[in-house]
């Protein structure tokens, strides 16, 4: 409460667990042992007690959680005592089921009624309802439930699921939205006045849920272990034919060897006839029915019966001149009793064939099936039939040599199953083709083993083919056999007389369903092939009228075609039986009627099956009652086996289609603003069609913006059909979700939702069948593209879950760098993507096309390495684990299997892959592929290897800067491969590179004890990248340590590299590569520089020339950034001494400039290149170096500073057309940095040269356009700065950086001001790589307009010798001198004077050795000053310090003047003189007797310019201060004497003098001090402070305490040291930092000091670094850049609402600095000092909301990203007695 008359009262109820029932007890037991707690919470809760509160508030008393707006809806006061109520029926009240329903606050219903409920205005439970355990079947139909109350679900006794007669249905009807207005007793009024909450809503508001819907004992799913297939299906009974009584099966067989026994049978229908020689002979044709003719039996015909028709014919034709007839027919001929006759083609049984034309003189053979209607048998109808061979072209003499007739065989019927669906494939039954027919051409047999495949007497043979397009060899297949999941096997052999290789195929034509079956291998000359294929039966086929095996050649519409040995056979794959993996909660939860869900077992998630139980046995066994489709299980993989997973519930929420303008509407359950301890426990309840697509919020569960609500439960549920998403977290912390089923979702399925959420745990939850939305809820959410778990904030836990099956994604780590949606308010610091993963283990991603990813362009980049445990990736299209755009992501002891690439690494930098197994392609699923045949390459393709798929074990990219963000490249350690190799996808490999985006390959990407356990090919880099260089660490991969490469010569320089075959790769043995980016302007296209570098290695040896390009494939985003440039990356090895030079179109080119800059650190395996030159050539000119300064053709040459780019306007300088701006507006991101830039030649800067730079510039507001005047005299923070022109030097090798001021504003009152300045080059700036000069400093809202802009050289004349020679060359003897400096090299001493001279920034400070008493006079004459032509000068300052101050303590830069040098010295003064003003300005401070500080400023028209004379005095205990301009003849006192403080008028104090650089990086002066005084003093100095912790006092955690102090190092966790002691009242924690080491190129380790709760630990301060801020009572920490010469601070501390940050910094490295902590009267102070005399404060002072609760103290490391840490610190405590209202003096302890 934030006033002292607001209370708020909980009462505790507590039990002992042993004190519960048994069944009570077990259960919070095991609630207790699964719960995961947040170690971020300084919570002790469910240890031995099950805590029941219930609160009471107040009236009108408020009451909001911490961190979350808006308040929370809690438990009214009229429910105090509820659990004490009597319950009363529902059928007792007799309520009006036409209105809202309200179960009273206060009041206890119990529900009584079976069958239906009707609520035709919903259901308000504002007390308390119960659905009792002995409850019978109900369905409610109700639009709405509200809880503010209780509503308690009982557990039934039955643990049996489903239990019909026990169902509970909640049915949730209507299409209009609907209104919640809480409780007149609720205090939180967020619905006071009604909540709109859509339609079909099931709303907690304050209330809680306790639903026990499944036992806990219990389980939704379990892997399966193995299968029983069903077997074929039952095919019918098939009668076998058989001949009539006294029949033979013969109805003609005929050799034509005796004429006589044929005479009256045969005939030649009109024609003559004549028998000889083994044939009849028909000749004399004259008409189609000319041919020969037999009389049938037909009173021994078997009606419908097939029966085989055998015959061998022959064409003869003299009467012409043709060669070729059309192959004849068969035809019936029926004479009927009734009179006339029936003509009838015989051979249409099976369609008649089109048939090419038969040579004639050549014996034909033909087979063909003939079947008898009813009449022809029967003699009351049929007098005579005969049948007769007709050809269709007028022949002269048609020949019949053979003829049979005879009823099909038993073996054709007998025997008959599904297992076999083709007859008589392999001849083995009889000589006949039956029951194959053609389509095409001519089929019969051929007997003749010499030219049979290897094993058969005999074979099918097509002839007389007339088009690819006919089946030539096919047959009928049962209809029965066709069952969905049924898988066969076809086997054949195959052979084309063709000289062409041909093809031949089989397939299954079912109904209007075609499905190949199987594709022989080419055939040609005659070659036999072995045809072999499996089909899977689907839905498709069941069902079809018809079917049959067909075959077809392809691109072949002739040639004879042979097939032999002919099998299709059951394979297997019905299954009704399945046995899991853990039987336990199965067989007695898992009953007849429900439904489960096998997971898919392919790479699609739609493969996933559902089936109905038809039993269980006692061990767990389940049948199913129909067949399903064979899955993998355990025993066929052990990792890789799908999850079967029950679907059914007790209690069931379904959504009415009822919403015709609305479809996707459904209904929504949502808990909303209900916080702990309000607990709910929602358990075992399946809802159907639930979520309202394209709506925000109305999700089928939905935890909304409920803050800690740790306890609570969410298990077993089952959300099926989903409209819109399944499981949603938002704003809600410490949930515990485990066993959920999701099954059938649309958009995400588990989500944390706004980036927020912590604390969370999802265990062994499964989510299948993820669908993407047809309507977003807006442009920024991502659900068209869905996951199983949708994951925004890495701060949770996830163990044992299975993403099993989405459209895109199965774990998305979707974090960003905010938190989103109203969730942002709450944590407006926080970062998620930055953010620890709290723990991630034994997790499942199958069947999606991500299998685990981190995405979109904000990345996952935690500040540690984020270590994914033991996760199971397999069977994903694209990928199973993707790493994007982030770093320090860690897969380990990850298994990987059957993706398209195992890992691919994608903008990622410094991730691990360590304890791995990584498979191409496995056994496994081949072997299933293989088995469903061609159904695997259909839409959608379960077969990896479609699409000339190849697969790749790990993907490393080549688009990052090996520079930045501490990257370390990435590391493959403790890998096994297989699986790439040629049984795999063509083209597979281990190792790949991705060549989109190419930027930069880093050489640290290492491998190491790795395994390629079979014939995997190892690595392939041929889709063109330059310059891959992979470390092989311990020669693992090839035999021996060295590095991979790219076999091109971009990269090819090593002499002992090696080319490894079809791999355009190159393995170079014993050499270490080192990389370095080369810089150029952006102005040059990509791929137009070549950079060709030679030289020798260090042996002498060498090099293989290589040709570096600028090989980025992506465009520049902004060219004219100053920052942008064309990248070249030379990759060579280590030590070498190497040259360069570059060209443009074949001639030799200086690119304006180069700056170099190693890609890795030195020690990575090798030493840095002993040297690296890029020829210059000679410049053309150095006189002017800027180009294009007058801007009238265009703006070439110029880049922007900041991100607002350039615009070319209208009306420059002097009259002028043209002129160049930088705008500038605050709303687009403007302030002091925006300005306009060149790069300089940097050929053209020398040691010893002036550079001259005038340009034009004019200010102008961003909004208005009026004209801006800026203070000529102010900081560059002040709100009115002006522009000022800078060059900024880089030397990334050397690792110097320098930013001379070059020019400043002269005036500021006309429309176009002058900006000029001379700048005199020192050796570093000529060794510099780059040289930038550039204007800016104007502040936000006013661009700079610039024109006329010129940068020239002339020799310096004088005084260049005196500034290029300052160092000097021997160190100086000060023995005799009074005064120490700060260093002896920018101060010189000599007899009489003390120069202070620098070119490089230096700062100098002059100070007595020993402290002096009495009155003190210091004279400073200063002669030969040095005045540059631009700005203010640097200034001389003469000050009195405190006896203990060093000369260290008194040395700042210009940033620390104010805060650490005036904040230390007694008093000071001053004289400062601008360039180009006859003018100079004085100022005097002193401190007071006020305890202030008394300032005194003058100035006079006279400049004080080389020489003039400074005086500082105190007499009698004030201060005054004097100038002359006549060496000290004439003294001007400047302002009056300023009596000093009582300590102060006497105390020793050290005279001392400065420089106060104005940004300058040079000044020359030379000085002669003269002191006097009473006397001197042995000044004890600033020795550093006692330490206050030690091995006595101190817990420790990676680190060491002794009484001097502690040593903090570690390389990979974070450092503790806490008091033992906790402290009350005021507290003030000062730590001196000593000898910080730098480690790697990025942020280093942060120091924190920390005040903590007493009851603090070491093992209770977390790690996670936002938690750790979160769980202190305050903070103040560092972090340091080691390139910036600042440090960056931030103080936290804890107030009622929540946890508040604040900012600070200085321009000094805290490398020998002191930070603070302090609470002094109940507020918290933070600050910090490079001297620990002056203070600087960070932030504002804060009150907290404990001012004299006892606390521990501490120090604690934050890693940022920095490799490592060593930190010497000296922590000193200082505490304050209260006595009484005053504090006693301070007491200094060691605690």
């Amino acid at each position: 409460p934030k006033r002292a008359d607001n209370y708020l009262t909980i009462t505790i109820r507590a039990t002992k667990l042993d004190d519960l029932e048994p069944s009570n007890s077990q259960v919070a037991k095991n609630k207790i042992k699964t719960k995961q707690q947040s170690n971020s919470k300084r919570i002790t809760m469910w240890s031995n007690l099950k805590l029941f509160s219930t609160v009471l508030l107040f009236a009108n008393v408020p009451f909001q959680v911490a961190g979350h707006m808006g308040g929370m809806f809690l438990p009214m006061h009229c429910n105090l005592g509820l659990d004490e109520v009597p319950c009363v029926s529902f059928s007792s009240r007799n309520f009006n089921l036409s209105e809202t329903v309200e179960i009273s606050c206060g009041v206890c219903v119990e529900m009584d009624i079976a069958g239906e409920l009707y609520l035709e205005q919903g259901i308000d439970v504002q007390g308390k309802l119960i659905f009792p355990a002995s409850r019978q079947a109900l369905q409610i139909t109700t639009p709405y439930v509200f809880v503010q109350g209780k509503l308690i679900i009982e557990q039934l006794l039955d643990k049996m699921i489903p239990q019909p007669d026990k169902e509970l249905t909640f049915n949730f009807v209507g299409s209009d939205s609907v209104i919640f207005t809480s409780h007149h007793n609720q205090t939180f009024a967020k619905c006071n006045g009604g909540c709109n909450l859509s339609k079909k809503p099931f709303v907690v508001a304050g209330g809680s849920l306790d639903i026990q819907g499944m036992h806990d004992d219990c389980h939704t799913w379990s892997r399966l272990l193995s299968v029983n297939d069903a077997g074929s299906p039952v095919m019918n009974e098939i009668e076998t034919p058989t001949a009539r009584s006294g029949c033979s099966d013969f109805l003609a067989d005929e050799s034509f060897d005796d004429a006589a026994a044929i005479e009256g049978i045969w005939d030649g229908f009109g024609a003559s006839t004549t028998v000889l020689n083994g044939y009849i002979s028909v000749t004399g044709r004259t008409s189609g029915y000319h041919a020969p003719r037999v009389y049938l039996p037909f009173e021994c015909i078997t009606p419908s019966a097939s029966y085989l028709v055998k015959l061998r014919y022959r064409y003869r034709h003299s009467s012409g001149t043709e060669t070729l007839f059309g192959a004849p027919y068969l035809q019936l001929v029926r004479g009927k009793v009734a009179g006339g006759s029936d003509w009838v083609r015989a051979d249409y049984v099976n369609g008649r064939a089109p048939v090419s034309q038969v040579p004639i003189d050549e014996w034909h053979d033909y087979e063909t099936i003939i079947r008898f209607s009813d009449e022809m048998a029967n003699a009351s109808e049929t007098t005579s039939l005969s049948l007769y061979l007709a050809p269709y072209s007028d022949v002269d003499t048609i020949d019949l040599e053979h003829f049979e007739l005879k009823l099909a065989p038993a073996s054709a019927f007998e025997g008959r199953s599904c297992d076999s669906l083709l007859v008589n494939g392999n001849l083995d039954l009889f000589d006949h083709t039956y029951p194959f027919y053609q389509g095409d051409g001519v089929l019969t047999v051929v007997e003749d083993a010499s030219i049979a495949p290897p094993g058969a007497t005999s074979f099918f043979q097509s002839k007389f083919r007339t088009s690819k397009y006919y089946s030539f060899f096919s047959q009928n297949i049962a209809e029965e056999c066709l069952v969905k999941a049924s898988i066969y096997t076809f086997s054949a052999y195959a052979r084309v007389d063709s000289p062409v290789a041909r093809v031949v195929s089989f397939s299954l034509e079912a109904g209007t369903t075609t499905s190949s079956i199987a594709t022989c291998p080419p055939s040609a000359d005659n070659s036999w092939v072995h045809c072999t294929g499996n089909i899977l039966l689907t839905e498709e086929h069941a069902g079809a009228v018809s079917a049959h095996i067909a075959t077809r050649i392809h691109d072949d519409d002739y040639s004879n075609v042979d097939v032999a040995e002919v099998s299709f056979s059951y394979h297997g794959g019905r299954v009704t039986q399945l046995t899991l993996e853990d039987a336990s909660g199965v067989s007695d939860c898992w009953g007849n009627g429900a439904e489960v869900l096998i997971t898919s077992h392919t790479i699609q998630h739609e493969s996933a099956q559902v089936a109905t139980i038809e039993s269980v046995d006692t061990i767990g066994i389940i049948t199913l009652q129909e067949p399903i489709y064979r899955p993998i299980t355990l025993e066929d993989d052990p990792q890789t086996g799908v999850e079967v997973a029950l679907l059914t519930r007790n209690i069931i929420f379904k959504a009415a289609e009822d919403d015709n303008e609305s479809p996707l509407d459904g209904g929504h359950v949502i808990i909303m603003h209900t916080t702990a301890p309000v607990i709910q426990n929602i358990v075992g309840v399946e809802s159907h069609g639930f979520g309202q697509q394209g709506r925000l919020g109305r999700y089928p569960m939905h935890f909304h913006m409920c803050g800690s609500v740790d306890g609570s439960v969410v298990s077993k549920l089952a959300v099926r059909n989903t409209k819109q998403r399944g499981i949603v977290v938002h704003g809600t912390n410490d949930l515990y979700l485990d066993e959920n089923i999701l099954h059938n979702t649309r958009g995400h399925a588990m989500m944390l939702e706004d980036g927020g959420e912590t604390g969370n745990t999802f265990e062994r939850n499964l989510g299948a069948v993820g669908h993407g939305v047809e309507i977003r809820i807006s442009d920024a959410e991502s659900d068209t593209n869905p996951s199983t778990f949708w994951i925004t904030n890495p701060d949770n836990t996830w163990i044992g879950n299975v993403a099993a099956g989405a459209a895109f994604s199965g774990f998305w780590f979707e974090v960003t760098s905010r938190v989103r949606g109203p969730s942002q308010a709450l944590h407006p610091d926080m970062i998620p993507n930055a953010l620890a993963l709290r723990h991630f283990s034994d997790n499942v991603s199958h069947s999606n096309s991500q299998g685990l990813q981190t995405y979109p362009q904000t990345g996952y980049r935690p500040e540690v390495l984020a270590v994914f445990r033991n996760h199971r990736s397999y069977r994903n299209r694209l990928s199973g684990v993707f790493f994007h755009a982030g770093g320090r992501l860690s897969m380990d002891g990850a298994y990987l299997s059957d993706n398209k690439i195992g890992v691919d690494i994608d903008v990622d930098h410094s991730d691990v892959i360590s304890n791995s197994v990584i498979i191409g392609s496995s056994n496994v699923y081949q072997n299933f592929v293989e088995s469903v045949g061609a159904a695997a390459y259909q839409w959608p393709e379960v077969a990896l290897c479609e699409a000339e798929n190849t697969l790749v074990g790990v993907r490393l990219d080549s688009f990052h800067d090996g520079h930045l963000f501490g990257a370390t490249g990435t590391s493959l350690r403790n890998v096994t491969f297989s699986g790439f190799g040629p049984t795999s996808c063509p083209g597979s490999t281990v190792l790949h590179v991705d060549d989109s985006d190419i930027l930069y390959f880093d050489t640290r990407n290492s491998i190491e004890e790795i395994i390629v356990s079979d014939d995997s090919r190892k690595i392939e880099l041929c889709d063109g990248e330059q310059q891959v260089a992979i470390r092989d660490v311990d020669g693992s991969f090839f035999g021996e340590p060295g590095f991979i490469i790219s076999d091109t010569n971009a990269i090819f320089a090593h002499p002992d590299c090696n080319s490894i075959a079809s791999s355009c790769a190159a393995f170079c043995p014993g050499v270490c590569l080192r990389s370095l980016t080369v810089a150029v302007p952006s102005y040059y296209d990509r791929g137009a520089l070549t950079l060709e570098v030679s030289g020798t290695l260090p042996d002498g040896r060498a090099i293989t020339p290589i040709y570096v390009q600028d090989f980025q494939t992506k465009d520049i985003k902004m060219p004219l950034k100053e920052s942008s440039h064309g990248r070249l990356f030379v990759t060579l090895p280590a030590g070498g001494s190497y040259n360069g030079r570059f060209f443009l179109n074949n001639e030799p080119v200086w690119p304006l400039y180069t700056n170099l800059q190693y890609e890795d650190t030195e020690g990575n395996c090798g030493a840095d290149f002993a040297s690296f030159e890029i020829d210059e050539f000679d410049s053309a000119q150095c006189s002017q170096l800027v180009q294009n300064g007058e801007f009238e053709t265009g703006i070439d040459y110029w880049w922007h500073v900041g991100n607002l780019g350039l615009a070319h306007v209208d009306g420059g300088a002097n009259g002028s057309s043209k002129a160049l701006m930088a705008p500038n507006a605050v709303q687009d991101g403007g302030g002091r940095w925006v300005g306009v830039g060149q790069y300089l030649d940097t050929r053209c800067i020398e040691e010893g040269y002036t550079y001259t730079m005038s340009a034009k510039v004019k200010l102008t507001n961003s909004v208005t356009g009026d004209l801006f005047q800026c203070n000529l005299s102010g900081y560059s923070s002040d709100e009115a700065s002006c522009p000022k022109a800078t060059l900024r030097f880089v030397n990334n090798v050397d690792g110097v950086t320098s930013w001379p001021s070059v020019g400043t504003m002269q005036q500021n009152d006309n429309e176009w001001n002058t900006i000029e300045g001379t700048f005199v080059a020192t050796a570093e700036n000529a060794a510099a790589h780059a040289a930038f000069l550039y204007i800016s400093g104007a502040p936000a809202d006013v661009d700079i307009a610039v024109d006329a802009i010129s940068f020239t050289r002339t020799i310096i004349t004088s005084p260049p010798s005196a500034l290029a020679s300052a160092s000097p060359s021997a160190s100086p003897d000060v023995s005799n001198s009074p005064f120490e400096a700060s260093n002896y090299e920018s101060v010189q001493f000599d007899e009489e004077s003390i120069r202070l001279v620098t070119d490089s920034s230096q700062d100098s400070t002059v100070l007595t050795k020993m402290a002096h008493i009495g009155d003190l006079d210091m004279i400073v004459h200063f002669q030969d000053r040095f005045v540059s032509d631009s700005g203010y000068q640097p200034q001389l300052v003469l000050f009195f310090a405190p006896e203990a101050a060093s000369v260290d303590d008194l040395t700042t830069n210009d940033n620390g003047f104010g805060p650490y040098f005036e904040s230390t010295v007694v008093a000071w003064m001053r004289e400062r003189v601008y360039c180009c003003m006859d003018h100079t300005w004085f100022t005097a401070k002193a401190n007071d007797m006020d305890g202030g500080v008394t300032a005194y400023s003058g100035s006079i028209a006279q400049k004080m310019a080389a020489s003039g004379s400074l005086r500082l005095k105190r007499t009698g205990g004030s201060i005054s201060a004097y100038y002359s301009f006549d060496n000290g003849t004439l003294w001007s006192q400047i302002g009056n004497d300023v009596l000093l403080p009582a300590n102060n008028q006497t105390a020793p104090l050290k005279m001392g003098f400065r420089i106060k650089r104005e940004w300058k990086a040079s000044y020359d002066v030379t000085t002669i001090p003269i002191i006097s005084s009473d006397g001197e003093v042995d000044p004890g100095g600033n020795t550093d402070p006692r330490s206050s912790f030690s091995d006595d006092n101190t817990e420790k955690q990676s680190a060491t305490c002794e009484e001097g102090g502690c040593v903090l190092a570690g390389p990979d966790y974070n450092a503790i040291v806490l008091s033992k002691e906790s402290f009350t009242g005021d507290v003030t924690l000062i730590v001196k930092v000593k000898n910080r080491e730098m480690f790697g190129e990025g942020y280093q380790s942060g120091l924190w000091l920390f005040f903590a709760p007493e009851d603090a630990t070491l093992a209770s301060i977390p790690a996670n670094d936002d938690d750790f801020r979160n769980y202190a009572v305050a903070t103040v920490g560092d972090k340091i850049f080691p390139s910036i010469e600042h440090t960056w601070t931030e103080m936290s501390s804890q107030d009622i609402s929540g946890r508040i940050d604040q900012h600070g910094g200085d321009g000094w490295q805290n490398t020998d600095g002191y930070l603070k902590l302090e609470r002094i009267g109940g507020n918290l102070k933070a600050s910090m000092s490079a001297n620990g005399n002056g203070w600087m404060d960070i932030g504002e002072e804060q009150p907290l909301p404990f001012p004299d609760a006892p606390m521990k103290v501490g120090l604690r490391t934050q890693r940022n990203w920095a490799p490592g840490y060593n930190i010497e610190v000296i922590p000193q405590l200082i505490i304050f007695e209260k006595v009484g209202a005053a504090y006693a003096d301070v007491t200094v302890t060691d605690p």
